[in-house]
């Protein structure tokens, strides 16, 4: 299927915050935030959202990168994919490396930890070219996270049949 990679609109983010509601389940966690809410305020603080549009106009994926306070040259990223991704995780992938690239246009550096269990986001990070430390625990989310990085020269960039805005 062929995807359209442009910046998010807010019916992009209430899309999938939709989605989100109607899993509840899967996006809770422990820690007592509301999974539409945390997706608010994270896209409300990220210097940049992009989506992910099927042919149909449906959007598909976000991702996003914030700033970090106390060093303008990394970005936290962050992403989001519908269970449309589930059967063609190699889309995704490709999906991802371009926005990763895009990402890495603002900032030199990209990190993040990731929990581990959520084996399926690290093993797509890994395979775009993103550093994975080995787990530590954080024992206020009753998990143990991997720090997830990657500098701009590490990004391999392959093509994609999608769209980036100018």
């Amino acid at each position: 299927m062929r995807y359209q990679i442009q910046l998010a609109t807010s019916v992009d983010v209430a899309f999938l915050a939709a989605v989100i509601d109607e899993d509840r389940e899967q996006w809770n966690s422990d820690n007592g935030a509301v999974p539409i809410d945390r997706l608010l305020q994270t896209c409300a603080c990220s210097a940049q959202v992009w989506a992910a549009r099927d042919s149909h106009g449906t959007p598909t994926a976000l991702w996003g990168v914030t700033p970090v306070s106390d060093d303008p040259e990394v970005g936290h990223l962050w992403m989001l994919a519908c269970e449309t991704f589930d059967n063609n995780p190699a889309e995704l992938e490709s999906l991802s490396r371009l926005v990763f690239g895009e990402m890495l246009s603002q900032f030199p550096r990209l990190e993040n930890y990731v929990d581990s269990r959520k084996v399926r986001a690290i093993e797509l990070l890994r395979s775009i070219g993103f550093a994975v430390e080995p787990a530590i625990p954080r024992p206020a989310d009753d998990a143990d996270f991997h720090r997830v990085w990657i500098d701009s020269d590490r990004l391999m960039i392959r093509g994609a049949a999608c769209n980036l805005p100018n």
